[in-house]
């Protein structure tokens, strides 16, 4: 079989168990996310997972990083991903010739995206190559400028993907939205003031909604726990637990209303932006001295103490999870 026939043929094996898979998870993942931001928020919660798009493409990174780990993969899998590298190098050097810019767009387009709820003009629109040519899982938004409407999209590599990734992206459809449009652009903001600090926070709360999913029995199609993938970001958890369990409703409340100035308000701006800013310098450094991490945590608790002065605060819950992490709380009466 040449090729090309053989990649067509996995295309639509590996598109269809993707999109089966999907179908199969939404309604638990609705009942996960709504477990953990809170039943006030159902109908927000099923509209945004029940209208999400999807582009599925072939990732050359992921199946470079399937190919050099081997180890406990069967081989089915592993020919699979080796044949589609193959075909992804070719068109690498076939895409070398091409000069033109449109045409180079047009043929990534064909190649690479399988899927798509976004025709060739939205997707180069929106500068769709940096995101397949990154070759990772995104969350991004689109525009539909004769609708005026906004959509959710989420970018999933076929063939090598986890239920972990899902969930990430997911989230990240409810941690991210559009505030401002232009001609040109749209302005997105982050509830954290930097890209690295966000990530963190999301995949930590993806962590705690998984955890729901699995202890409601909630389905893993077999598409989506082919491969377990390595997550890197598990080891920084540490910079934001503290923060994390200090803050906890005020950061759903954050998330769910699209309310970006109310964890600065509870947090104290300079103090936010302090603590967000060294997050990302250990997050970049790989880590930071057991004197820095103290300091940092030292940092989250005078955040708490300015979070005493806004109304209504919570403070016995608060006093409840810093005692479960080992700190020493003495109420004053």
């Amino acid at each position: 079989m040449k090729l090309d026939k053989r990649i067509k043929t996995y295309n639509k094996k590996y598109q269809k168990e993707l999109e089966d898979a999907l179908r199969i998870i939404e309604p638990y993942l609705i009942q996960a996310f709504t477990s953990f931001y809170g039943e006030e928020y159902y109908q927000q919660i099923a509209y945004v997972i029940q209208n999400m798009k999807y582009t599925y493409f072939l990732s050359k990174n992921f199946f470079s990083m399937l190919v050099k780990l081997s180890k406990g993969i069967c081989h089915k899998d592993y020919e699979v991903a080796k044949c589609y590298l193959k075909y992804l190098k070719q068109f690498d050097s076939y895409q070398k010739s091409i000069q033109n810019v449109s045409q180079l767009e047009k043929e990534s387009f064909d190649v690479l995206v399988l899927k798509s709820d976004f025709d060739f003009y939205s997707l180069v629109f929106s500068d769709f190559l940096s995101y397949v040519s990154a070759g990772n899982p995104v969350y991004t938004t689109f525009c539909d400028w004769k609708e005026e409407h906004f959509y959710k999209s989420i970018f999933l590599p076929i063939f090598v993907i986890d239920f972990d990734i899902i969930v990430h992206e997911m989230n990240h459809a409810f941690m991210t939205d559009v505030l401002l449009v232009t001609d040109h652009s749209h302005v997105a903001p982050y509830l954290f003031i930097n890209e690295e600090t966000e990530e963190l926070f999301n995949e930590f709360i993806a962590q705690k909604i998984l955890k729901i999913y699995r202890k409601q029995k909630g389905p893993v199609p077999y598409a989506l726990k082919r491969f377990e993938l390595a997550n890197d970001l598990k080891y920084y958890f540490r910079f934001i637990d503290t923060f994390y369990y200090c803050f906890e409703k005020v950061i759903k409340k954050s998330i769910m209303n699209q309310n970006f100035n109310l964890l600065w308000e509870y947090a104290g701006k300079e103090d936010f932006c302090l603590f967000c800013s060294l997050v990302q310098k250990y997050y970049l450094q790989g880590g930071c001295s057991e004197e820095q991490f103290n300091e940092l945590n030292n940092l989250v608790l005078k955040m708490n103490e300015h979070a005493f002065t806004i109304e209504n605060y919570d403070y016995e819950n608060l006093f409840q999870k810093l005692e479960s992490m080992g700190y020493r709380v003495r109420r004053l009466k």
